[in-house]
């Protein structure tokens, strides 16, 4: 008997127990649905984070003040945690030369004015690298150059976004704004960033030379620094770079062999692995899950085999009257339940192709559905009806013909 015959076959089969054969396939239809779904949201939810890594800035390393991770713990100091000081960028910029960029920040949140409007943003001072190593860009006018950061003019770079709340269809280029009720002369606007870390929108933020910072709007003549920020030449080059600043930041602070750090370094491709590790963490742990319906799924499809066999014994014992031997009869039931599985993967894969789709309407990321998933999905379910279905089929390949033509 060829295989078309006895998917034929099959198919006649499911639709003369149309509820039950539903019921059977509920199982794999959710599983294969919720794999589809946990893969395409997971793999929307990585590149989503990896855009929103990547636009920290190119190749981005961060060195704070304090030690971060030992927060909360019992240690022995022998100083404080000193704040950054402008001589920790003159020592990183001589001992170690690699770095591409490197710009101090100071930041704060001020509200900015124009005329009758005003806003509340985050006010950012750094140098003239610092757009470059935030890896943006300038959409209208320019940022400003290392004559504005030594004179400390006031000058301003606003985001896209303060730039649309404050003066709306007009060129900011040239106008004034106030800061503390300190005139600045906008001189650019960044280009919007449609991803971004955490829940500060930088498409809101205003820079403004680090100099001019200090003295018109921090109002202080110490040389601290909130941030230091630096990028390096390449991807590859930043572990290497990490670990040179460490080295130098302990050198200059004279932090004994032993003793922690009293500063933090954080680099964009530790950060980009970890989330990528969390999230690879929750994705097969959503897998499990829709295994575990797979695994029900599969159960039931045996279940009903089983019960199918002892009510068709006597059909079976015909057919091996009629000739067909125990291998047609093995086969016949295997095609039945792999049908089974197939048509409940295909469901399976409809629904879990549709679901991501729509819970994007309440996401700000967009599903992936790859087709590497639906071949995975294709061979889970043709997996599961062998697995599942080969002990039915086998049961009823091993029938005598007397005893089965025998059974009322």
């Amino acid at each position: 008997m060829n295989t078309p015959l006895l998917l034929s076959i099959s198919l006649r089969s499911l639709k003369q127990h149309k509820g039950r054969s539903f019921l059977t396939m509920l199982g794999i239809i959710i599983g294969i649905s919720a794999i589809i779904a946990t893969l395409a949201i997971g793999k929307g939810a990585e590149e989503k984070t990896r855009k929103q890594f990547l636009a920290m800035g190119t190749n981005y390393i961060e060195l704070f003040a304090g030690n971060w991770f030992q927060e909360g713990k019992v240690a022995k100091k022998r100083r404080g945690s000193p704040s950054l000081r402008d001589r920790d960028i003159t020592v990183l910029k001589r001992l170690v030369p690699n770095l591409k960029h490197i710009s101090p920040m100071i930041g704060r949140q001020e509200v900015i004015g124009y005329r009758e409007s005003s806003l509340l943003v985050s006010i950012k001072g750094g140098n003239e690298q610092f757009l470059k190593i935030l890896g943006r860009t300038i959409k209208r006018g320019m940022f400003f150059n290392k004559s504005h950061v030594t004179q400390g003019t006031r000058v301003a770079v606003i985001g896209s976004k303060s730039a649309y709340e404050l003066f709306k269809t007009l060129d900011p280029i040239g106008k004034t704004i106030r800061i503390k009720n300190v005139p600045f002369t906008v001189i650019g606007v960044t280009k919007k960033m449609e991803n971004y870390r955490g829940v500060h929108d930088p498409n809101f933020d205003v820079i403004i030379p680090l100099r001019t910072m200090r003295r018109d709007i921090v109002k202080t003549s110490r040389q601290w620094l909130n941030i230091v920020v630096m990028s390096a030449p390449t991807k590859n080059d930043i572990p290497f770079l990490v670990h040179q600043v460490r080295k130098v930041m302990r050198f200059h602070r004279k932090i004994k062999e032993g003793e922690p750090d009293n500063f933090t370094i954080i680099d964009q491709a530790s950060i980009m692995k970890a989330a990528q590790g969390a999230a690879a963490t929750i994705r097969l742990l959503l897998l499990i899950i829709a295994s575990i319906s797979l695994l029900v799924g599969g159960i039931g499809i045996m279940n009903i085999m089983l019960v199918s066999v002892t009510e068709r014994t006597r059909e079976i014992g015909i057919r091996m009257a009629l000739g067909a031997n125990s291998r047609v009869i093995l086969k016949q039931f295997l095609v039945e339940a792999l049908t089974l599985c197939f048509v409940g993967g295909v469901i399976g894969i409809t629904i879990g192709i549709a679901i991501p789709y729509a819970i994007a309407h309440l996401t700000k990321w967009t599903p992936i559905t790859t087709l590497s998933s639906i071949l995975v999905a294709f061979l889970t379910t043709s997996i599961v009806g062998i697995f599942f279905g080969f002990y039915p089929a086998y049961k009823a390949s091993t029938l005598n013909p007397v005893d089965a033509l025998a059974e009322q």
